[in-house]
C-alpha cells in the first residue's frame, strides 16, 4: 500500500508539470470532479442571478445589453454539456468498482473533459459574469410626445436657411463647433432640437447626445446626460475619471462620429473637463451650443462658428399667433384687437405661445381687451438676456391662473434648480399643508387635483413635460421670470440655488418679510445661528456636502413654519436640532437623502400630517412617532438602513391614509395568519393596520412571508391604491413612483394558502399588475368567471415567472368559449413557463388556449399524443385582446406558436393593432411566430419592435403577407437560432406575386450568430425596399451568401457591422455587393 501511495504522490509530483499534466488527468480526476461540481453550482447560481436582473430590468423598461443575452446563452449550452457528461459519463463511471475503474482511457478520457469543463466554467464567471452585477443600459430616454406648440418653432421660413447653413457647416471638416446665439424665448433650443432631427434622418453623425447646462452649470451632471443621451452610464464618480470615461465612449468606434449639443450655455465652458475636448481633435464628434451670451463662446477652447437667431418675421408671428388661440380671431369682432395682442408679443416664438394659449377659443372681447391693456402696462424686471415682452407674457399667463392654487403650484416650481424634474407629488404635499381646498378630504383627493392643476399648466407651457416619471420641468426662461413674480414683497419668495453658497445669503431686505425660502449650500456652516423669519411658512434646504453641525437653536426664529424639507448632505449627526421642538405649526416634514441617528423628536410635532424619509439613512423609527396622531402619510421609501420600525408606531397612527415601506421585510410576523400567534420580533406588525385598514387610501409594503400579512385587511376605500410585494423580489433602482396602478407581486415557494387568503383574493380583485413566481400549488391562482366571485379582472400587465404546476388561469364559460377576462390587459410576460402547464384557459373546446398537451396517454407514440400544435393564442383568442401592446415569452419549453391563425375571417380580422413589442427569448420548440391563417388578413400595424433570441427551432421568422402589415417596424433582431434558414420564408400562393416588400420605418436590423442563415430571402418575386435603414449589424452568420436575390433598396444605410468596432462601408452603394465583399475579405 505503501508502495502505491509512493508512485501516487510522484505521479502527482509529476503532474504538475506540462508533460505530467496528462498523469493528473488519470490520478486526480476524482477531486478534479468534485470541483467541477462546486463549480457548476456556482455558474447555476450565476446563471439564476443574472436571469433575475434581467427580469428586473425588462420590467423597468430598462435595455439589456446584447452580451448578456449572448452570456446566457453560452451558460445554457454549456450547463446542458456539462449535465449531460455528470449524468452519463461520470454517473457510468461510479458504477465500476466504486468509481476506481481500471479502464485507464476512460479514467483519462473523464479527467481531461472534467478539466476543460472546469476551465470553460471558470472563463465564463471570472472574465464574463462577474461583470453582469449591472445587467443593463440604461433606456434611451423616453420620447415625450411633441405638443402642437413644438412644430412651430421649427417651420418659419426666415429659419429655415439658418438651420441648413448649420447642417452644411456641421459637413465640413474644418469647422469643430457651432453656436445658436439668441434672446431668451427666441426659440434657440426649439432651433436645436430640429437640427437635431434632421441630422437623424439624414444620418450625418452617428450618434447625438444632448445636455443642458444651465446658469449654474454641473460638470459631472452635463457628463452624465450625454453619456445616458448615448445609451450608458458612467461608473466612475469623480470629474477627471469620468471625462476620461466618457472620452473612451465618444471615440470608441473609429468609424463612427458623435453630434455634442450643448444647451442654454452662460459662460465659457471647460469642455476638456468635460471629456469632449480630445474627442473634437480626433475628429470623433462636434459641438452645436445655444446661448443667450455671445461673449460665453470667447472664452472656449475651441472658438464657435456664431449663428445669430432672429426675431420671426411679422407674418409668421401673426400665423403662429392663429394657430395657439384658435379659430375664434377669424370672428369680425376680435380679429383686429387679436392683432393688436399679437404684436405686443414682440415676434418673440415663447411669448407668442404662452399669450396665444392663454386666450384660446375666447370669444369674449372684454377679456382680450383686458389682456391687452395688462400687456401694455406690464413693468417687467429687467433679467440678463431677455426680452421684456417675454416677461409680460409670462405674468400675463401667470395673473389669469383662475385660482390661488394654480398660482402657488407654479411658483412652488422655482423653488427648485434650473433644468430640475419637479417631482409634482412634493407639489402634492406642499398642498396639503398649504391646505389647497377645504373639500379635499384626503391626501388622494389632493393629488388628483394637483396633477389636473399642473397638466393645465402644461397646457397653457408655463410647465413642460419632463423625461422622468410624475416630474414636469420649468423652461428656464419662464423660471426667471416665476422667480422675479415670487420674489416680490407680497409674495416673499427668496430663492438662491444657482451655486452652493459658502455663507448663508445676505438680502437686501429685512428677512421678517419672507415667507419661502430655497437654498443650496456648501454645507451648514457659516449661517445665523437664529435666524429671525416670523412669517415664514416654507423653507426648503439642500447642501451639497455632509454637514457636520447644526445649530440646535437654528429653528427658534421661524415658529411658524408649517413646510420644511431638508435635502442630501443637511444632516449628518446622530440627533436632531433641539430646536425643531418649537415647530409646533409644522404640517409637513421632507427629510431626503440625510444621514439620520435619532428622530424621536418628530413625536413631539402634534400637527404634523405628512412626514417622509425618502432615501435617507436611517436604521429606526422610534416609537416616539405613534404620537403624531394628525399624520396622514408617511413615507420610508428606499430607506435601505431601516432594520427597525418600533412595534406599536402603525397601530397608534390612526388617521393615518398613505403608507410607504416598500423595501422594508423585517416585519414582526406572527405564527399564524389570523394574527394571533407568537409575534417572531419586536418589530411593528402589519396586525396593527387592521383597526384602519377600512380607512387607508395607499398602501406600498414589501412583506418577506405570507405570514407576515393578516387574513383580514380590510381595504374598503373607493380610490384605495396599493403595490404589496411578498417575497424576495427584485426591486429595481429607478425613480419612484406615488401615482402608481394596483399591483400585486407574489415570490413565494407554495400557494396552497392563498385559496383561503381573504386579504390576497381581494387584492386580486383589484390589480392592475400582477406578477406571479410560485415555485408549487400556483394552480390556486386563477381569474375565474364572474359568478364565481374573483372577477371582474382589471388586469393591464400581467407577468408569470416559474409556476411549476400552474394549469391554466382562466375557466371558460358555459358555452366553452373564452371568457373574455384579459380585454383590458396591454402586457404580457411569460417566464420559464414549465412543460406541464395546460394553458391560459381550461375550455373544453378543441380550440382551447394550451401550452402542452394535456392528458397524455401512456405506452403510446409521441405522434399520438401530440394531437395539436401547442399554441399560446389560437384564433378564437386574439379578439379579445385587442389591447395587448407587450409580449414577451422566455423559456417557455413547450410552447411551438406564438399565433394560431387559422379559422380566423380575414374580412372581419383586425387584430393585435395595438401590439407594439414582440420578444421571443430561449423558446427551443417554437416553429411559428404566425402560423397559417388567411393572406387577407388584417392587424399587426402598429408592431415597432421584434426581436428573436435563442428559438432553435425556428426557421423562419415571417411570410410575406405577415410583412406587408408590419408597416410601422422599427426595429428587428435575430440573435442566436440554430435553425434559421431565411429571415422571410415563401407562402403557398405566392409565387406569381411581384409586389415590391418595403419596411418603411425599419432603422435598425440585427443578425447575429445564425449558423444556417443564407439569406434574407431567397426567392426571386419580390423586390424590397428600406428608405428608413441605418443600421445593419450581421456578425457569426457563416452560411450567408447575399442579403436578397433581387434589388433593395436602403439609402439611408452607410455599411455593415459585422462585430465590435468591425465596420465595412457600402460597396457600390449595393447591400448584397457590401455581404459577398465582406465573405471575400473572410475567405482572404
Amino acid at each position: 500500500m505503501e508502495i502505491i501511495s509512493l508512485i501516487v504522490g510522484k505521479i502527482i509530483d509529476y503532474s504538475v508539470g506540462p508533460v505530467g499534466q496528462q498523469f493528473g488527468y488519470l490520478v486526480l480526476y476524482k477531486s478534479s470532479i468534485a470541483t467541477l461540481k462546486e463549480k457548476f453550482q456556482r455558474i447555476l447560481e450565476k446563471k439564476e442571478a443574472v436571469q433575475q436582473s434581467v427580469i428586473g430590468a425588462q420590467r423597468n423598461q430598462e435595455v439589456v445589453a446584447s452580451e448578456v443575452n449572448t452570456w446566457l446563452t453560452s451558460v445554457e449550452k454549456k450547463i446542458e454539456e456539462i449535465e449531460k457528461f455528470l449524468e452519463e459519463d461520470v454517473k457510468a463511471n461510479t458504477k465500476c468498482l466504486n468509481g476506481w475503474c481500471l479502464d485507464l482511457k476512460l479514467r483519462y478520457s473523464l479527467g481531461k473533459k472534467t478539466q476543460k469543463n472546469i476551465r470553460a466554467i471558470v472563463e465564463l464567471l471570472d472574465e464574463e459574469g462577474g461583470r453582469y452585477d449591472r445587467v443593463y443600459n440604461p433606456a434611451p430616454p423616453r420620447e415625450v410626445r411633441s405638443s402642437s406648440t413644438d412644430q412651430w418653432f421649427k417651420d418659419f421660413e426666415s429659419r429655415k436657411s439658418t438651420i441648413q447653413n448649420v447642417l452644411n457647416d456641421l459637413k465640413n471638416e474644418d469647422i469643430d463647433m457651432i453656436a445658436l446665439w439668441g434672446m431668451g424665448g427666441i426659440g434657440k433650443t426649439k432651433m436645436a432640437k430640429e437640427i437635431e432631427r434632421r441630422v437623424k434622418s439624414e444620418n450625418l453623425f452617428h450618434k447625438v447626445a444632448f445636455a443642458t447646462v444651465s446658469q449654474s452649470p454641473s460638470l459631472t451632471k452635463i457628463q452624465a446626460e450625454l453619456a445616458e443621451s448615448l445609451g450608458t452610464r458612467l461608473q466612475v464618480e469623480f470629474l477627471h475619471g469620468r471625462a476620461n470615461e466618457l472620452y473612451s465612449i465618444l471615440t470608441e468606434n473609429e468609424n463612427e462620429n458623435v453630434l455634442v449639443i450643448l444647451d442654454d450655455v452662460w459662460e465659457p465652458l471647460d469642455i476638456e473637463d468635460i471629456g469632449v475636448y480630445q474627442a473634437i481633435k480626433e475628429k470623433s464628434c462636434k459641438i452645436l451650443l445655444t446661448t443667450r451670451n455671445k461673449e460665453s463662446c470667447n472664452g472656449m477652447r475651441i472658438q464657435p462658428k456664431i449663428f445669430p437667431v432672429e426675431l420671426l418675421s411679422e407674418e409668421e408671428a401673426w400665423n403662429l399667433f392663429k394657430e395657439m388661440a384658435g379659430d375664434c380671431i377669424n370672428s369680425s369682432d376680435l380679429i383686429s384687437i387679436a392683432k393688436e395682442v399679437a404684436k405686443e408679443c414682440a415676434h418673440l416664438p415663447l411669448a407668442i405661445v404662452i399669450v396665444g394659449r392663454l386666450l384660446s377659443n375666447k370669444s369674449d372681447k372684454n377679456e382680450w381687451k383686458a389682456a391687452l391693456q395688462q400687456l401694455k402696462m406690464s413693468r417687467p424686471l429687467d433679467i440678463n438676456g431677455l426680452h421684456s415682452k417675454v416677461y409680460s407674457s409670462i405674468e400675463l399667463s401667470y395673473n389669469y391662473l383662475k385660482s390661488d392654487e394654480a398660482k402657488s403650484c407654479f411658483l412652488l416650481c422655482c423653488l427648485y434648480p434650473e433644468d430640475h424634474d419637479v417631482p409634482i407629488e412634493h407639489l402634492v404635499r406642499y398642498g396639503v399643508a398649504k391646505r389647497f381646498s377645504k373639500g379635499l378630504d384626503t391626501v388622494e383627493e389632493t393629488r388628483v387635483y394637483v396633477h389636473a392643476i399642473v397638466k393645465n399648466l402644461r397646457r397653457l407651457y408655463l410647465l413642460l413635460n419632463s423625461y422622468k416619471y410624475e416630474c414636469v420641468k420649468m423652461h428656464d426662461v419662464v423660471r426667471d421670470v416665476a422667480i422675479s413674480i415670487a420674489s416680490k414683497e407680497e409674495n416673499g419668495f427668496m430663492v438662491k440655488l444657482d451655486k452652493g453658497l459658502k455663507d448663508w445669503p445676505p438680502t437686501d431686505r429685512s428677512y421678517d418679510s419672507y415667507t419661502a425660502m430655497s437654498l443650496l449650500l456648501e454645507e451648514m456652516k457659516g449661517h445665523p445661528t437664529e435666524l429671525k423669519c416670523p412669517k415664514l411658512q416654507l423653507l426648503q434646504l439642500s447642501c451639497l456636502n455632509h454637514s457636520k453641525t447644526f445649530p440646535d437653536n437654528f429653528f427658534n426664529g421661524m415658529k411658524e413654519l408649517e413646510m420644511l424639507s431638508m435635502k442630501k448632505g443637511c444632516f449628518s449627526s446622530t440627533s436632531l436640532p433641539l430646536s425643531i421642538k418649537i415647530l409646533k405649526n409644522l404640517r409637513m416634514l421632507n427629510l431626503q437623502s440625510c444621514r439620520l441617528g435619532d428622530v424621536s423628536a418628530i413625536g413631539t410635532l402634534g400637527n404634523l400630517e405628512i412626514l417622509g424619509f425618502p432615501n435617507s439613512e436611517i436604521e429606526e423609527l422610534p416609537l416616539e412617532i405613534g404620537k403624531l396622531s394628525r399624520l396622514k402619510l408617511l413615507d420610508m421609501e428606499r430607506c435601505g438602513s431601516l432594520k427597525r420600525i418600533a412595534a406599536g408606531v402603525l397601530s397608534d397612527l390612526s388617521r393615518l391614509e398613505e403608507l410607504y415601506v416598500g423595501g422594508f421585510k423585517n416585519w414582526g410576523c406572527t405564527t399564524m395568519m389570523e394574527g394571533n400567534g407568537e409575534v417572531t420580533n419586536n418589530n411593528a406588525s402589519l396586525v396593527e393596520l387592521i383597526h384602519y385598514s377600512s380607512q387607508l387610501v395607499v398602501l406600498e409594503i414589501s412583506v418577506p412571508s405570507i405570514l407576515c400579512l393578516p387574513k383580514d385587511l380590510h381595504f374598503s376605500h373607493s380610490d384605495f391604491r396599493f403595490h404589496i410585494e411578498i417575497g424576495d423580489i427584485y426591486r429595481s433602482l429607478g425613480d419612484t413612483r406615488y401615482f402608481f396602478k394596483n399591483t400585486l407581486e407574489l415570490k413565494m415557494e407554495d400557494a396552497s394558502d392563498l385559496e383561503e387568503h381573504q386579504t390576497i383574493r381581494s387584492l386580486l380583485k383589484k390589480a392592475v399588475v400582477l406578477r406571479l413566481d410560485i415555485a408549487k400549488n400556483s394552480k390556486h391562482i386563477r381569474f375565474e368567471k364572474e359568478q364565481k366571485g374573483i372577477l371582474p379582472c382589471n388586469l393591464k400587465r400581467l407577468e408569470i415567472c416559474g409556476c411549476e404546476d400552474l394549469e391554466y388561469l382562466l375557466e371558460a364559460t358555459s358555452d366553452s368559449s373564452p371568457p373574455n377576462t384579459f380585454h383590458l390587459l396591454e402586457s404580457l410576460e411569460l417566464n420559464g413557463l414549465p412543460r406541464h402547464m395546460i394553458g391560459i384557459c381550461n375550455s373544453t373546446d378543441s380550440i382551447e388556449i394550451t401550452l402542452t398537451k394535456q392528458d397524455q396517454k401512456e405506452n403510446v407514440s409521441e405522434t399520438e399524443n401530440q394531437t395539436k400544435m401547442l399554441s399560446l393564442f389560437p384564433h378564437n383568442l386574439v379578439e379579445s385582446l385587442e389591447n395587448l401592446q407587450q409580449l414577451l415569452a422566455v423559456r417557455c419549453d413547450s410552447l411551438e406558436v406564438i399565433f394560431e391563425l387559422e379559422g380566423l375571417n380575414a374580412e372581419e380580422s383586425n387584430i393585435f393593432n395595438n401590439l407594439t413589442k414582440l420578444e421571443l427569448r430561449y423558446l427551443p420548440k417554437l416553429l411559428h411566430i404566425w402560423k397559417k391563417g388567411p393572406r387577407e388578413i388584417k392587424g399587426f400595424n402598429y408592431l415597432r419592435r421584434l426581436e428573436v433570441w435563442t428559438c432553435n427551432s425556428l426557421k423562419c421568422l415571417f411570410t410575406p403577407s405577415i410583412a406587408k402589415l408590419l408597416v410601422k417596424l422599427e426595429r428587428i433582431a435575430v440573435c442566436h437560432c440554430n435553425e434559421m434558414e431565411e429571415i422571410l420564408a415563401k407562402e403557398p400562393g405566392d409565387e406569381e406575386n411581384r409586389d415590391v416588400i418595403a419596411f418603411p420605418l425599419v432603422k435598425v436590423l440585427t443578425l447575429q450568430h445564425l449558423p444556417k442563415l443564407e439569406c434574407f430571402y431567397i426567392e426571386d418575386n419580390h423586390a424590397f425596399e428600406w428608405p428608413s435603414l441605418e443600421i445593419i449589424q450581421i456578425n457569426e452568420c457563416p452560411k450567408l451568401k447575399m442579403f436578397v436575390s433581387t434589388s433593395t433598396k436602403t439609402p439611408m444605410l452607410k455599411g455593415v457591422r459585422t462585430g465590435y468596432k468591425v465596420f465595412q462601408p457600402m460597396v457600390e452603394g449595393d447591400l448584397n455587393a457590401t455581404i459577398q465583399h465582406i465573405i471575400k475579405e473572410k475567405i482572404s
